[in-house]
Parts: structure tokens; C-alpha cells; sequence
């Protein structure tokens, strides 16, 4: 009987470089940035790149969510561009800040319930009626914008 040690393992192996191929794309390309921009390894640009990712990390923990439970949902950026819109309508007529804020919170909670229900109640398939909310609200987000 043979035994064999894992100190003899290799831990680069081909099929090991190919599954964490992104990772080491994006090594890559920080290694270049960093190279040719003094400033990209700065705390300014950390909180400066965390600030402008911080949207989409809230979407997409809220989507994960969505995935897990085998759902979909198409309509998320067309809320996310209403309800953005109306908070920053609300606070262009200065009214409180935390009172837009609550507004968009609102909207979208009842824009989600409403499809919510469509879904489970209606029967409806979620691709659907998330296609369906997602033009809906797209037109109406088009109508904000246009003053």
C-alpha cells in the first residue's frame, strides 16, 4: 500500500489557471491601472470607486435573493431609475432630503408589491410581468426627465 503526500500537489495547474481565469484578468488589469495612474491606489479613489459601486451592490444582493428563490426580475433598473427620479424631483422643489428618500422608498415597495401580487395572485409568469413593469416604467421614467 502507497500513500501519497499533498506536499507533492501542484496548486497552478492548467485546469486550476482556467477556472480563476477572471480573477487573474483583473489582477492583471489592476496591476496596469496601477502602473500608469499614480493615484489608483489612494484612499480617496477606494471611497471614490466603493461610492459609485455601492448602487449596484444593493441590486445585486437584492437580485441574488431574487435568483436563488428561481425568480426574475427585468424590472429593477427601470425602478431604480424612477425612483431616483422622483427623489431628486422631490428634493428640486426642496423638500427634506429624508422626505424624498421616504417617498422613493415608497414607490418602490408598492411598484414590488403591485408586481408581487401580478405574479402570485394573477398567475402570471415572472419574466412576463416584470417585461411588462419594466416598459411601464420606463415610459414613465422618460416623462420625468422631459421638463
Amino acid at each position: 500500500m502507497t500513500t501519497q503526500t499533498v506536499s507533492g500537489r501542484r496548486y497552478f495547474t492548467k485546469a486550476w489557471l482556467m477556472e480563476q481565469k477572471s480573477l487573474i484578468a483583473l489582477l492583471v488589469l489592476i496591476a496596469i491601472v496601477s502602473t500608469l495612474s499614480p493615484n489608483f491606489f489612494t484612499i480617496n479613489n477606494l471611497f471614490n470607486i466603493l461610492q459609485q459601486t455601492s448602487v449596484n451592490a444593493i441590486m445585486a444582493v437584492g437580485m441574488t435573493l431574487v435568483i436563488l428563490t428561481s425568480g426574475i426580475d427585468l424590472s429593477v433598473g427601470s425602478l431604480l431609475a424612477l425612483t431616483g427620479a422622483v427623489a431628486a424631483s422631490i428634493v428640486g422643489i426642496e423638500v427634506n432630503a429624508l422626505v424624498a428618500v421616504a417617498a422613493a422608498l415608497a414607490l418602490g415597495a408598492a411598484i414590488g408589491a403591485v408586481t408581487g401580487v401580478i405574479v402570485a395572485k394573477g398567475r402570471v409568469q415572472a419574466f412576463i410581468a416584470t417585461l411588462v413593469m419594466m416598459l411601464l416604467l420606463r415610459r414613465r421614467d422618460h416623462g420625468l426627465y422631459q421638463r
